[in-house]
């Protein structure tokens, strides 16, 4: 699966309409985006409409309208619609799923590009520009993280779900269509008239960003951001001479007097075309650093990016491979090579630039975007030249012939080696013998002989830090955050690297963090070396009194959590999609509607139902455990049967909206579903009171010790209701939110992640007190203890904050994007990234140690 693919939560779909979802590719303004397959293997991505557009039934006569028309649309630098369904349920429309980041990736990962680079994305996009107008629509949604750059060219989406040229806006409940930051002034105004005009002004803000490595309209806020754009100039700062003419040319405020998609086809040719020798693709354009994205988005690659260079020491003296080898250099550009010169336009003819030229159309000369054969490549800008450099190998002597690659960590001055695994002779004795060349990643510990146990495999390995990837820090003292445990000796940070991708949110138990990587992993968190993991693949993991509980579809098996030893094992008549324990039971979700319930000590069978159908069946979504019931959603009804015994107690009619797990306090259950608030007995199920929020509530209820209970809905109202009444004590705004991510109660302070902005709320009158932004969207909710907040982003660092100031402790940036939430316990924080690693850190110091 792609790396930017998320796990579907209780709320998604398995299938929509012929295709199988297999994950969720992320949200736009109109709806939830799944990457689905065809039952002949085709990958596509399917946007959905959000629920309350789909029950308007004139948007549904629009959307059709559209879908007809998208499917008409051809053109090379377009995704194609494959199918759509304007009468179901949830309206969607399939396209074809192309497998490459998008403009705003490339530009963040690998900064701004090239102009060689920027014009030969620009004649693409205006191509599929000319083709989407010619079909009779306007995007109204041009972006850069709706083009998508493939090696022959960038790739145009979601034109399928934009207003027709003669239709009105396709909008309700003041759901506007665009993107303040890239939308043009006309369309800020009123999103009903637009013209094909409006997307070339939208071209030609893109063309800032991925020149600049910024919007021209850059507010604090969309409102402050349209405000901008209907009252001053674009911000134009750090774009190259060469390229300001055909931005203004393109943003000019008169719709009428911008250029046509043609006419920007045609001004950029003389420096794009060749003389049709050879074939043209970005590998004649772009930079290694976008080339290499590139490849690793389509699966070329599974290594991570290589990491910024810094100065490297002395080689770490151990003849053993790091579990991701380094990349092979690449090759420089030609030198004296300057992209902004290498294809100077004409000057014998007018160009469609010039404020006063006529307007009338222009058709691009035959031959598409070409570069002039024998010309040399466009030198890299200087983020690509960076991750260039950071792809040389370092060379290390060893005492074998196997040569042992060093990898050096952002901001860190020490290089990352393998060290010397337990078991092997030669190496350094204990930590106060190590020498001084040793990176200090890999310790033995305090005893422990050569005879250790070992990580296990070559390419799984633990590895400890002093100072590691830790991008930011302040000066404040840390004195109030307990200190890990020690067990006799100073514990050191480490991150330990798996085989293949982590999935989840890892669990603690006992000194052991159990993590899931195909199969479920248990590190010991004193060392960070592996104890041992299953020989199964494991799809569903609860961890409960000493015992790891897995299932690997049809079977169920439970292993000593001391050392991994299977206990049992049994194959259940279905897949299993969830697990939860809890009473010295195991119950199981499978998939059409069974629950199973087992023991925990031998797995014999306590008893099974197989009413709890639903149409997302998801971990989140399945059976459950609370107090001695189990509690599980089928046919529009909530049940609780006896733990033990299976006898029903009760069963509420809660509707189509499948309830979140509940939480127990002092015998009332409360739980959200769809946009109430739930309180009902726990004895007989009687309603106590419930609470009708506006839209609905993706989250599972917080509660605290003083009486209220905390939930946010999808638009990122956060209420406060008293757990006695149901009264609403006070209510808060943040921005939007997509997940299900609980808020998060700590020491007074409601925490609530929303976009890419954490907020804290004091918990008794909701007086926002502080709020923190972050580089990109947060991953999971936040994880707050000992007086520190943690929490992942899609910027692929680790933040830690002050909870009572919300200032910035602490920041890791990791190789990969941060999955799930991370998990604070006892002044360590654990979290996973997609670089496939773990890491566990000091709560109050990140990579740094105590001593």
């Amino acid at each position: 699966m792609a790396e930017d693919v998320d796990q579907l939560t209780a709320h998604d779909p398995r299938r929509i309409g012929p295709f199988e979802v297999l994950g969720r590719l992320g949200a736009g303004g109109m709806g939830l985006v799944y990457l689905a397959r065809s039952s002949a293997g085709r990958r596509v991505a399917i946007k959905t409409v959000r629920a309350e557009l789909a029950e308007d039934q004139l948007f549904r006569v629009r959307f059709a309208r559209e879908i007809a028309a998208a499917r008409t649309v051809s053109g090379f630098y377009t995704a194609p619609v494959v199918e759509a369904d304007a009468d179901a349920p949830v309206p969607w429309l399939a396209t074809a799923y192309i497998p490459a980041p998008s403009l705003e990736d490339l530009v963040a990962e690998c900064g701004p590009m090239p102009v060689g680079a920027v014009r030969w994305l620009v004649a693409g996009i205006a191509e599929a520009l000319q083709s989407i107008h010619a079909a009779g629509l306007v995007h109204r949604d041009l972006k850069p993280s709706n083009v998508l750059v493939t090696e022959d060219g960038p790739r145009v989406i979601d034109f399928g779900i934009a207003a027709g040229v003669s239709h009105t806006r396709l909008t309700m409940t003041n759901v506007a269509v665009g993107t303040p930051a890239y939308m043009s002034p006309e369309q800020a105004r009123d999103s009903r008239s637009v013209t094909g005009a409006s997307d070339v002004f939208s071209l030609g803000s893109m063309l800032v960003y991925a020149a600049t490595g910024h919007a021209p309209y850059h507010g604090a806020n969309p409102v402050e951001t349209v405000f901008m754009l209907l009252r001053e100039s674009p911000d134009l700062s750090g774009l190259a001479p060469d390229l300001a003419p055909l931005v203004k040319a393109c943003m000019r405020p008169a719709p009428e007097r911008r250029l046509t998609p043609a006419q920007i086809q045609s001004e950029l040719a003389p420096h794009l075309y060749s003389n049709g020798d050879g074939d043209d693709d970005s590998r004649d354009w772009l930079p290694p650093a976008a080339l290499e994205l590139i490849d690793r988005k389509r699966g070329r690659r599974n290594t991570p990016p290589p990491p910024v260079p810094v100065p490297v020491p002395a080689p770490v003296p151990a003849p053993v491979p790091l579990a991701a080898p380094v990349a092979a250099p690449v090759a420089a550009p030609s030198a004296g090579y300057d992209p902004r010169t290498a294809h100077p336009a004409p000057v014998a003819q007018p160009s469609a630039l010039d404020e006063h030229a006529p307007t009338k159309k222009v058709q691009p000369a035959a031959g598409g975007g070409r570069r002039h054969a024998g010309a040399p490549d466009p030198e890299p800008a200087p983020a690509a030249q960076a991750q260039a450099a950071a792809q040389a190998p370092v060379a290390a002597p060893v005492p074998s012939t196997t040569p042992t690659p060093v990898v050096q960590l952002l901001g860190g001055s020490v290089a990352i080696g393998p060290g010397v695994r337990a078991g092997e002779t030669g190496g350094p004795g204990p930590d106060d013998s190590l020498p001084p060349a040793a990176t200090g990643w890999v310790r033995r510990v305090p005893g422990q002989g050569p005879g250790g146990q070992g990580p296990g495999s070559n390419r799984e390995n633990a590895t400890h830090q002093n100072h590691g990837r830790q991008a930011a820090a302040t000066s404040e003292p840390a004195a109030a955050v307990p200190a890990p445990p020690t067990s006799g000796s100073r514990w050191r940070p480490w991150r330990f690297r798996m085989s293949n991708d982590v999935w989840g949110v890892p669990q603690v138990s006992d000194g052991v963090l159990y993590v899931t990587s195909f199969e479920v992993h248990a590190l010991d968190i004193a060392t960070g070396r592996r104890r041992f993991k299953t020989r199964d693949v494991a799809w569903a993991m609860s961890v409960a009194d000493g015992q790891v509980h897995a299932a690997d579809g049809p079977s169920l098996f439970t292993l000593a959590a001391a050392d991994g030893e299977e206990r049992w094992r049994v194959t259940l008549d279905g897949w299993t999609y969830s697990l939860d324990a809890g009473g010295g039971a195991l119950v199981a979700g499978t998939r059409g509607g069974g629950v199973q319930v087992r023991s925990a000590i031998d797995g014999s069978q306590m008893w099974q139902v197989g009413d709890a159908q639903q149409e997302y069946e998801s971990p989140q979504s399945g059976p459950c455990v609370v107090g001695d019931s189990v509690y599980y959603y089928g046919g529009g009804m909530l049940r609780a049967l006896d733990l033990t015994t299976g006898r029903p107690r009760w069963a509420v009619q809660v509707g189509e909206d499948v309830p979140s797990r509940p939480v127990l306090r002092q015998g009332v259950l409360y739980l959200t579903s769809g946009a109430r608030v739930l309180a009902l007995d726990e004895e007989s199920g009687e309603e106590r009171w419930r609470f009708k929020a506006p839209v609905v509530l993706f989250t599972p209820p917080t509660l605290d010790d003083q009486g209220s209970l905390f939930a946010a809905d999808y638009l990122g109202a956060v209420f406060a209701l008293d757990t006695g009444t149901g009264a609403l004590r006070w209510q808060a705004r943040t921005g939007g939110r997509q997940g299900i991510d609980p808020v998060v109660h700590e020491d007074g302070t409601v925490l609530v992640g929303s976009g890419d902005t954490v907020y804290a709320f004091a918990a008794r009158d909701g007086e926002e007190r502080w709020r923190h932004t972050a580089r990109g969207e947060l991953t999971g909710a936040p994880a707050a203890f000992g007086g520190l907040v943690h929490f992942g982003s899609r910027d692929h660092s680790l933040y830690t904050l002050d909870l009572t100031t919300g200032r910035l402790r602490w920041k890791l940036d990791t190789g990969g994007e941060i999955t799930g939430s991370p998990v604070a316990v006892d002044g360590r924080v654990f979290a996973c990234s997609k670089d496939r690693c773990v890491y566990a850190l000091d709560a109050a110091r990140g990579t740094a140690t105590r001593d």
